[in-house]
């Protein structure tokens, strides 16, 4: 690692003379402060909101951030607008005479983590979980061809999802039948797995850290992003190892979400002021199954702007899942829904709306229907499946700073993203040591986290000052029913109906996070920047059995999390 370093800084050094060049087809990670400056701003001057179909090129965030005029704001609208615009503006590290030009960057992130109760010992019950904790040591390299061409990778040396020290269940032990039509009984073959509330040991350490006593508890799954990017100043085509989102919801978007490690996605989209159109194609790994199969979501989404207030979006949205591809199930203009192959295909119909009926003020919502049937399809009806999500969101300058406000709420029924056939689960592989954890699963759904039979809440206030501080409060209950992605489901005659907590026990949790993040502006020469971050969490959880009336207290931890990360 030492020997590694010294080279990059004599690369940095050598080459930092060069001037840098914008790559219009940089795709913005989605862990870039871009996506919640532009929110910001847009709020603030009561312009709409940006597209909630995410990442971005830099060529699409660009063309939104036009309608911005700075001249109109007041002083922290443009400190705000001149840090988006810097963002936007600042392209490729190094440029030669040719219009290629490439970045390289290292991050070095140190994570303290510490907790009161041990038996909050899984993924799912911490707040700052695999997802969001920052690898050791993270190499970036970025590559561009004038403003039509990108592509990126990354090295990283960090703990995967699971450790050696850690003993992973198999199917059949833990007493599962099924993981919904994902794995179905023939398929099991003593699978082994882990999910959001399997026991892992670097999750019940009272104090552990991000630093790897040994390699033998590396994550094999490198890169864990990679994007080649190609297109235009109004359209773009990427096929990409990324994260994803449709939709600005801070519980949990229904369709696709960016709570999993990654997607692998094939991508069109084109956009104009009013109107962004996208094809979407995710492909899943099925190699833990004992039979040949292939499964995909294949998407598309029309996202309108009738008035600078108001955007509308809908999708279509049909898991597909077969042993021989029909290619053209592939045309995005078709109606999929109508391909009417319960056997292969499950759909949801999928809508959102924004709008901002004065600055500093939005009310979004979403809307989903899972396999949608008509009155007269007789053999073919099966039980209602739907999901409903709205929130509002209220923001202010406030002295140098922006505070915002959010409220949300979620509900799905039981039968939301689950069918007898085909549904809408996902299996993500990772290779680990030992022996015997090279073709470990990760069980999770593709949209909402909490999938069906659930209620969830939220608040968030959020205190911002631009590129430097971000303080925020928020605080979470969710109730969740005995449904879950384990459960066997019948299409026409489920027990569960698409009535909440059908089953008689009812999850409880409830959640109270203070974090913060602070970037130090100035720096020496070689290095690009230094972030401190830091959160607390007073977590809570409990079950209620509705027949009893009686409500069982479980526990609670008070969780702790300390970090920095050093660029190059």
């Amino acid at each position: 690692m030492r020997r590694f370093l010294s080279l990059f800084l004599i690369l940095v050094i050598v080459m930092g003379a060069l001037p840098a060049a914008t790559g219009q087809q940089e795709v913005i990670p989605l862990s870039s402060s871009i996506y919640s400056e532009m929110d910001l701003l847009f709020l603030i001057t009561g312009s709409g909101t940006p597209s909630g179909s995410r990442p971005w090129t830099k060529a699409e965030a660009s063309q939104m951030f036009s309608r911005i005029d700075r001249d109109g704001l007041k002083e922290t609208g443009r400190e705000l607008y001149d840090s988006i615009a810097t963002t936007l503006e600042t392209g490729l590290r190094w440029n030669l005479s040719d219009g290629f030009s490439l970045s390289a960057y290292l991050d070095l992130s140190l994570e303290l983590y510490g907790h009161s109760n041990t038996d909050f010992s899984s993924q799912g019950a911490w707040e700052y979980s695999f997802v969001d904790r920052r690898p050791l040591a993270r190499a970036r390299l970025d590559m561009a061809l004038s403003d039509y061409f990108y592509t990126y990778a990354d090295l990283q040396y960090g703990y995967g999802p699971y450790t050696y020290d850690d003993t992973l269940p198999r199917l059949q032990e833990s007493g599962h039948t099924l993981v919904g039509a994902l794995v179905p009984d023939s398929s099991l073959n003593n699978l082994r797995y882990f999910d959001s509330n399997t026991p892992l040991v670097q999750y019940t350490k009272k104090w552990a850290t991000n630093v790897l006593p040994a390699s033998k508890h590396f994550d094999f799954q490198w890169p864990k992003r990679a994007v080649f990017s190609v297109g235009t100043d109004t359209l773009n085509f990427s096929l990409s190892r990324d994260k994803i989102s449709w939709g600005n919801s801070k519980i949990g978007n229904f369709v696709v979400d960016d709570h999993v490690d990654y997607h692998e996605y094939a991508r069109f989209t084109t956009f104009s002021r009013y109107f962004k159109y996208e094809a979407l194609t995710i492909f899943f790994d099925t190699h833990y199954a004992a039979y040949d199969h292939f499964q995909v979501l294949l998407a598309h989404r029309l996202e309108f702007r009738p008035w600078d207030v108001l955007t509308v979006a809908v999708s279509e949205n049909v898991m597909y899942k077969d042993k021989v591809f029909q290619l053209q199930y592939l045309n995005p203009a078709f109606i999929l829904h109508n391909l009417n192959n319960h056997s292969t295909l499950n759909a949801i119909a999928h809508a959102e709306i924004d709008w901002v009926p004065a600055p500093s003020l939005r009310l979004y919502g979403q809307v989903a229907l899972d396999q949608a049937t008509a009155p007269n399809e007789g053999d073919n009806e099966e039980v209602a499946a739907w999901a409903l999500l709205a929130g509002l969101e209220w923001g202010k300058e406030l002295k140098k700073g922006i505070l915002t406000t959010l409220l949300e709420g979620s509900m799905a029924t039981p039968h939301m993203y689950r069918r007898e056939a085909v549904d809408f689960l996902m299996a993500q592989r990772y290779a680990g040591l030992p022996d015997g954890h090279w073709d470990t699963q990760k069980f999770d759904y593709i949209g909402s986290p909490y999938g069906g039979d659930a209620l969830v809440f939220l608040s968030e206030t959020r205190y911002i000052l631009p590129d430097s501080l971000t303080l925020a409060l928020t605080m979470k209950s969710s109730f969740h029913g005995e449904v879950s992605m384990y459960t066997p489901m019948d299409d026409k005659n489920s027990p569960y109906g698409s009535k909440l907590f059908s089953k008689d026990k009812i999850a409880m949790r409830f959640s109270a996070s203070l974090s913060g993040s602070y970037v130090i502006e100035h720096t020496p020469r070689f290095l690009h920047s230094i972030e401190l971050f830091s959160s607390l969490s007073l977590l809570m959880r409990g079950q209620y059995s509705q027949s009893a009336r009686a409500f069982v207290y479980t526990g609670w931890d008070g969780q702790l999390v300390l970090g920095a990360t050093i660029t190059v």
